[in-house]
Formats: structure tokens, C-alpha cells, sequence
């Protein structure tokens, strides 16, 4: 099954996550299909998500994990405000 899912990357005490496609039977830190965004919680969750990739994958079955679905609603709302400012 292909999952949407975080990827941990950076430093100790200093983290910072890839949002990525990849087979659910590969470890964390492992082999990926695609990028589809990132994540910096340190800088007051700065993110980039490529929405178009991710509803196409989405669209081929990919299932996403509970945190990168919180973490897409969250940039959305981000994303909406910012159209109407």
C-alpha cells in the first residue's frame, strides 16, 4: 500500500520533515516515490506541500498518515487566508 507519510530529516535536536510517497513496507528514512512537500516545526511550522501532486496521488490510493493529514488541513487554512489578505 502507498502511504503519504514524514520523513525525519535534519539534526539532533533540530528536526525537520520531508512529506513523501512511499511503500508502507519501507522503513522511515527510506526508499520514496516522490517528494511532495515539507515541514520545519521549529520555525513556527513553516510548510511547503505541493497540493497537485498530492491529490494526484491521493487520486491513485495513496493514504495518508493522520499527522500529514492534520498537517495539509492546517496549510490549506494557511493557503486561504493568505488568497484573501
Amino acid at each position: 500500500m502507498v502511504k503519504i507519510r514524514l520523513q525525519r530529516v535534519g539534526k539532533r535536536n533540530r528536526p525537520y520533515y520531508r512529506i513523501v510517497v512511499t511503500d508502507s513496507r519501507n522503513p522511515r528514512g527510506g526508499k520514496v516515490i516522490e517528494i511532495v512537500g515539507h515541514y520545519d516545526p521549529l520555525k513556527d511550522g513553516v510548510m511547503d506541500i505541493k497540493l497537485e501532486q498530492l491529490d494526484k496521488w491521493l487520486s491513485l490510493g495513496a493514504q495518508m498518515t493522520p499527522r500529514v493529514q492534520k498537517l495539509v488541513n492546517l496549510y490549506k487554512k494557511q493557503v486561504s487566508k493568505e488568497v484573501k489578505s
